[in-house]
């Protein structure tokens, strides 16, 4: 595991973090809970870091696996309501959103971002799992949700992520709240989902038993470091830059990354103060957690 020396961003004055983190909903399984301890440590790093800037909003970006964006797969949805779906052993409950969601909504289709907007919808383990690691009380979380299309053909560049976080950024750039980014999903993981293209949504129950069992040859723990030194750099550029062709031999489950990117890039890509990263082989990817204080823009004037 690497660690760099965390400060909360209280502490530094600003009224903007960012988390990124990876998950599992193998972490939730029976048997599984002496796993990823390593990675569950840097969790609970993350929730005290969370406990010190004590965010009045969530904007959460999160995965999506087929089940909202099963038929039509818009690359970004904001949630103005919604639940969550019973799975694993996530529990059903009513999502907190909070009030400025239908406000940066308007913002970024007023400024070119190409934004669906769902309202009564249910949400998967993309969001709800890391929503319950990180709080006590899961369902008074002050949520904006965005579910990223990371799974469904067709898959927008990481780069966009990056653009559209950047705008979000600028939308709440004048709110006085305190506003914690998260990005959820990836490291190098192949979930079983067969590849993004035309009118591929499930796997033959021999077709995923198969995907599991090579599951592990995904995994690329190099590949995972780097994409975590750059966040400890601040170098968002770059990070920004991964194509896709560099994504695909990490698994299916890389393109996740593209939350990191909006999450990431919304703070204002600053430096990540705290780095974490394990490779979880029962859960089959590679794990990791960032986060650091982020930085208001000067401007909530940038297009998207």
């Amino acid at each position: 595991m690497t660690m760099t020396t965390d400060t909360t961003a209280s502490e530094q004055g600003s009224r903007r973090a960012f988390l990124c983190l990876s998950h599992s909903p193998f972490m939730t399984l029976p048997g599984r809970e002496n796993d990823g301890a390593e990675y569950r440590a840097a969790v609970d790093r993350a929730r005290e870091f969370i406990a010190g800037f004590a965010p009045d909003i969530v904007v959460m970006f999160a995965p999506d696996h087929m089940h909202l964006l099963n038929d039509i797969r818009p690359p970004f949805t904001g949630v103005l309501s919604g639940r969550t779906v019973q799975e694993f052993d996530i529990t059903e409950w009513e999502l907190s959103v909070h009030p400025a969601a239908a406000d940066l909504f308007r913002d970024l289709v007023q400024h070119d971002v190409d934004l669906a907007v769902g309202e009564d919808i249910g949400v998967d383990h993309g969001l709800s799992l890391t929503v319950r690691q990180l709080f006590d009380d899961p369902a008074s979380a002050p949520l904006i949700p965005i579910i990223v299309n990371a799974i469904g053909f067709p898959l927008f560049p990481v780069r966009r992520a990056a653009t559209v976080g950047e705008r979000i950024g600028a939308a709440l750039a004048e709110r006085p709240e305190r506003i914690l980014f998260v990005g959820t999903g990836g490291l190098s993981h192949n979930p079983p989902f067969p590849e993004p293209a035309p009118g591929a949504k499930r796997l033959s129950p021999e077709q995923r038993e198969e995907s599991l069992a090579n599951a592990l040859s995904f995994v690329d723990p190099d590949w995972d470091r780097r994409l975590i030194d750059l966040l400890a750099a601040g170098d968002l550029d770059t990070f920004a830059a991964i194509t896709q062709p560099d994504i695909d031999p990490r698994g299916g489950g890389a393109n996740e990354i593209r939350t990191w990117a909006a999450a990431w890039a919304a703070a204002g890509g600053g430096p990540a103060t705290f780095t974490a990263y394990e490779t979880v082989r029962p859960w089959i990817t590679g794990m990791g957690v960032a986060f650091g204080p982020g930085r208001v823009p000067a401007t909530a004037g940038a297009a998207a």
